[in-house]
């Protein structure tokens, strides 16, 4: 059938191919009045900054937080013995929730990558706090870690789901295009910091993110702190805010 001129014409305007597109968050970005999660300030806020891991694989022998217990502003230090209890994310067979780590943070003395949060000081000022995590001091059980660029899976992968041949079709096959293709790591530049704001009423929490997997965000933390997902507002600050540095959540 042929395409009438106005089906033409509208495809053209609507087309983004080949276009200068305006960037609508671009001017609020670079003229630094863009908001972000970590700009929101509430009345009798704290402020937590995490204890990263600095070995690879192994476990803590002794964690010695006394030092940083007694620094000025700081009103905890948590760690796996004072944090409370979290809840593992269920597998979810149709992807309802998706999570990166189901070891909930701070639930044991073992270490499984560089970076992996021990402990979190938490005070009355983002200073303060940064003062007191550098204050902590961990003694671990350094192990070697495996950085084999063919790593091996714990668990033998389970096929969910399977149609044709794709052996026999392969092997049939006029053309044959056997490769094994890799891509370097990615390093990400952000312009916002990586903060989570979150409130609590007794009940109920609100959390501002930058994230772009809202409801994600809501069912995986309604999971982890046992509490009914209608307990969890989750509030987008910047829903763009992923090239930013952020992720899907």
């Amino acid at each position: 059938m042929p395409t009438s001129q106005s089906e033409t014409t509208e495809k053209q305007v609507f087309s983004v191919i080949g276009r200068s597109m305006p960037r609508v968050d671009g001017p609020l970005k670079v003229s630094g009045s863009a908001t972000y999660t970590s700009d929101h300030n509430f009345p009798g806020m704290l402020y937590a900054v995490p204890v990263a891991s600095t070995i690879a694989k192994g476990s803590i022998a002794a964690l010695d937080t006394s030092a940083a217990e007694k620094m000025p502003g700081v009103k905890a230090i948590f760690h796996r013995r004072n944090i409370g209890r979290f809840f593992r994310v269920a597998p979810n067979p149709d992807f309802s929730v998706v999570i990166d780590e189901r070891r909930p943070p701070l639930d044991d003395d073992i270490i499984r990558y560089y970076g992996q949060y021990v402990a979190v000081a938490v005070a009355e000022s983002s200073p303060e706090a940064q003062a007191a995590a550098d204050a902590v001091k961990v003694t671990y059980h350094e192990e070697t870690p495996d950085v084999e660029s063919k790593l091996t899976p714990q668990n033998e992968p389970t096929v969910g789901s399977t149609r044709g041949d794709a052996g026999a079709a392969f092997a049939t096959a006029p053309v044959k295009v056997d490769e094994t293709y890799v891509t370097p790591a990615e390093t990400h530049n952000p312009i916002e910091l990586h903060a989570t704001v979150a409130l609590w009423d007794g009940t109920s929490f609100t959390l501002y993110e930058s994230i772009q997997a809202i409801k994600n965000q809501q069912l995986a933390m309604s999971a982890m702190l046992g509490v009914p997902p209608e307990n969890v507002r989750v509030i987008c600050v910047r829903p763009e805010s992923e090239p930013a540095g952020e992720t899907g959540g």
